[in-house]
């Protein structure tokens, strides 16, 4: 019975993973076709085919290796920092495992613009980081609210690696860069009771209780 469900067939991904980080440190992923991956791996392109997995199959599982890599760092953040110091050092530990395999990576997250359907895999990869970032700080990601947050989140993270691709060694710009960012949606966090409201009533205009001396009630405070 074949069985088309690549998250069954761990050890071959990892092959196959350890086969395009190899690859990628030399060439555009672009450039990197399957049997090239399976031939690096020792691999063959039939038990890729038993298992249902592709290219996108292999550069999935590398990016969820960087989301276990961010919250296995994630239980050693300090529980008093404030929840966007928290989220910073979970997202910087997802930056330092990509610099880790810094080439290979460039070369992936490079080849990710310029290939349509790989770029939009990306976002939708980005999402789900965001959301696990934000659970890793005790953030739920469950309701309505939290939908414009985990949203915004991975609009921020896909700034973050643009300026990961033109950082140094250091990753100082990375950092400046998400500090940056994450300060300024401090301000913006009641942005997910507004996005939960839209969606209930199709509306982002606040509704206010008819007062009952016939004077117009005071706005909310911002």
């Amino acid at each position: 019975m074949i069985n088309r469900d690549p998250s069954l067939h761990t050890t071959l991904l990892k092959a196959l993973g350890e086969a395009a980080l190899a690859l990628c440190a030399e060439k555009s992923w672009a450039d990197v076709g399957l049997l090239s991956l399976c031939q690096q791996a020792g691999q063959s392109l039939s038990a890729c085919a038993e298992a249902g997995i592709t290219r996108f199959s292999v550069v999935e599982y590398l990016d969820q290796m960087l989301d276990r890599a961010m919250l296995e760092a994630s239980v050693y953040i300090e529980e008093e920092a404030s929840t966007r110091d928290r989220l910073f050092d979970v997202l910087m530990a997802r930056f330092d495992a990509m610099q880790d395999q810094r080439a290979a990576w460039v070369s992936i997250l490079e080849a990710d613009t310029q290939e349509p359907v790989a770029g939009f895999a990306r976002a939708a990869r980005r999402l789900r980081t965001a959301a696990w970032a934000l659970e890793a700080v005790g953030i739920s990601t469950d309701s309505l609210k939290a939908a414009a947050r985990v949203l915004g989140l991975a609009r921020r993270l896909r700034l973050a690696e643009a300026l990961w691709l033109k950082d140094d060694a250091d990753l100082s710009k990375t950092m400046a860069g998400l500090d940056q960012t994450l300060r300024e949606s401090e301000d913006r966090l009641d942005c997910g009771d507004q996005f939960a409201e839209f969606l209930k009533s199709g509306s982002l205009r606040p509704k206010h209780p008819k007062a009952a001396d016939g004077h117009s009630p005071e706005d909310p405070p911002r």
